[in-house]
């Protein structure tokens, strides 16, 4: 699959309008929440189950599912020197640059997958999050399944055909406290599509803001339907 970087994307700021998003029309949501831990307790697994209970009864309660359940999660930590190309592996997961959707509907079996997404340490103004509002993505066309071929595994995920129609968004000075949520797969027919996602050079991040460090969470949720 060839890859073709599109200049000149328009982006808007969800700041003042972060309210009217819903994950039912627009596949992601931001919430206003505390878990109460500490930047040290996210990399303490025992302390980290606190923060995923968090995150299954807060989409639990919202979404109405019968079973939610956290099934994956990665830190990352943006190198300063990222995206710079180096031969030295990275101690973190690095931000990602091409727009996507982690999962494929063949591997989600009546279920919606989605992910929890916030800063470790904010405000965070550095490669912050751009998700797609999925209202204006075509899942018969503007999405293709894509195999990813790892040294020790195989995995899927859909890639992301440019069209000028997608309306792309981000949180400027993104506060710990506030989760962005956003849908991976639905397998309800109906439901709009996953959410293309992925990060941005920021050209109003602050010239002094320490690279950024974010959680994600990856999230089940199983209905009787």
């Amino acid at each position: 699959m060839e890859r073709e970087e599109i200049p000149s994307i328009r982006v808007t700021d969800m700041r003042d309008i972060k309210e009217n998003f819903t994950i039912e029309t627009n596949g992601f949501a931001v919430f206003d929440t505390d878990c109460g831990l500490a930047y040290d307790d996210y990399f303490d697994e025992e302390k980290l189950q606190v923060y995923f209970r968090h995150v299954e009864s807060l989409l639990g309660n919202h979404l109405g599912a019968k079973h939610v359940q956290v099934f994956r999660y990665a830190i990352r930590k943006r190198d300063p020197d990222w995206p710079k190309s180096s031969d030295i592996p990275h101690a973190w997961e690095q931000p990602t640059t091409v727009a996507h959707i982690d999962a494929t509907l063949d591997e989600a079996r009546r279920e919606v997958r989605l992910h929890f997404w916030k800063p470790l340490k904010g405000p965070m103004n550095d490669w912050p999050l751009l998700v797609c509002d999925a209202a204006t993505v075509d899942k018969e066309n503007d999405i293709t399944d894509s195999d990813l071929i790892y040294p020790d595994h195989a995995a899927e995920n859909m890639q992301v055909y440019y069209r000028p129609g997608y309306k792309w968004y981000f949180l400027s000075n993104h506060k710990t406290t506030e989760i962005i949520v956003f849908k991976q797969t639905d397998s309800l027919p109906a439901a709009c599509a996953g959410v293309p996602h992925c990060s941005f050079a920021n050209p109003l991040r602050p010239g002094n803001e320490a690279p950024r460090e974010n959680i994600e969470v990856r999230v089940l949720a199983y209905y009787d339907e």
